[in-house]
């Protein structure tokens, strides 16, 4: 496959996702699907959580099955992947500064600033560009993605919140992720299978792809249902500013960060390109979350997604030109 082609095909799968769950929320609305409101929530919701809970952590217990020789010096994939949450954060607090956003806004653009698509759009990428062998470096690097998220992300955005304008930050309300359980028992089987070297059947390693591929379309058809283009133009200050941190200042980081621990010199550079290619990918879905929950703008939270997600147009070419040099 010509990277021109892998560059179609994942524009496509991304889009078209995205595309026909949007068409579906508004045939629905005007009465064309025999969908009620309820029901078109329900179905959000479960296509999601099948691939979080199912999809997801299978495909990479599949994938880190059959990793060939695993290397000691990749633990410190996940330690990449905090400094990205980090790195990602810290900038749009310190641009929110900037554009004087309110604390309703700047909470909204932190949480679009440090969550990062990393399981849908950021694991295909990996997959269409350089491979099947990429899903399990991928799930080491987002390893503690979960335990971020709740620990972190999410106390400091509800600190932001308009009810708790005067609150004192706290992280003493950590709960363990279910989630992050189920991710961990993955990861756990397929490295204890791995190690003690029994193989893997080669249609696995199609499946492990094949799942990866479903969980995606899944994730992105669930977004295009609750999609709403309304009042994006709006907030286009603060949507070329969340394109930077994610498509410029995230990435130069990250990617000097991996370079100088030399993962350029694993399997040909995989491990490198595998992190440059997460350290740029758009924002989460799960981003749009804690505004609502927190009282935040959610209207800008929306208008960052769509933004970010636009801009892997023209990411993605940039990212295969990129690559090889790596």
């Amino acid at each position: 496959m010509t990277n021109a082609e892998r560059l179609v095909l994942t524009l496509a799968i991304i889009f078209v996702s995205l595309c026909l769950g949007y068409w579906c929320r508004i045939l629905t609305e005007k009465g064309s699907l025999s969908l009620s409101a309820p029901q078109l929530l329900t179905l959000r919701k479960r296509l999601q959580t099948f691939a979080i809970f199912g999809l997801l952590p299978f495909s990479a217990m599949l994938s880190l099955w059959g990793l060939p020789k695993p290397d000691s010096g990749l633990i410190a994939l996940p330690l990449l992947g905090i400094a990205s949450y980090i790195w990602g954060g810290a900038l749009a607090l310190f641009l929110a500064r900037l554009l004087k956003m309110d604390r309703a806004k700047t909470g909204s653009f932190y949480c679009c600033g440090t969550f990062t698509n990393l399981g849908a759009v950021g694991a295909l990428v990996c997959l269409v560009f350089l491979g099947e062998n990429t899903i399990a470096l991928v799930a080491l690097y987002r390893l503690f993605e979960e335990i971020y998220y709740f620990s972190v992300s999410y106390p400091i955005a509800g600190w932001y919140g308009q009810k708790n304008s005067g609150a004192t930050l706290s992280f003493r309300d950590f709960k363990f992720s279910p989630v992050l359980a189920v991710i961990l028992a993955a990861l756990g089987l397929g490295i204890t299978l791995n190690l003690l070297g029994v193989p893997r059947p080669e249609p696995l390693g199609i499946v492990a792809s094949a799942a990866m591929l479903t969980a995606t379309v899944f994730f992105l058809f669930s977004i295009g249902l609750s999609l709403k283009l309304s009042r994006m133009l709006c907030y286009w200050q603060a949507g070329l500013a969340i394109c930077a941190i994610k498509f410029i200042g995230a990435p130069l980081a990250i990617i000097a960060i991996a370079g100088g621990m030399g993962y350029g010199t694993y399997n040909d550079g995989l491990a490198l390109k595998v992190v440059a290619i997460l350290s740029a990918m758009p924002v989460a879905m799960t981003a749009l979350v804690p505004p609502t929950l927190f009282d935040l703008d959610v209207d800008l939270a929306n208008a960052c997604w769509i933004f970010s997600t636009l801009g892997l147009i023209g990411v993605l070419p940039a990212l295969l030109l990129l690559l090889p040099l790596l």
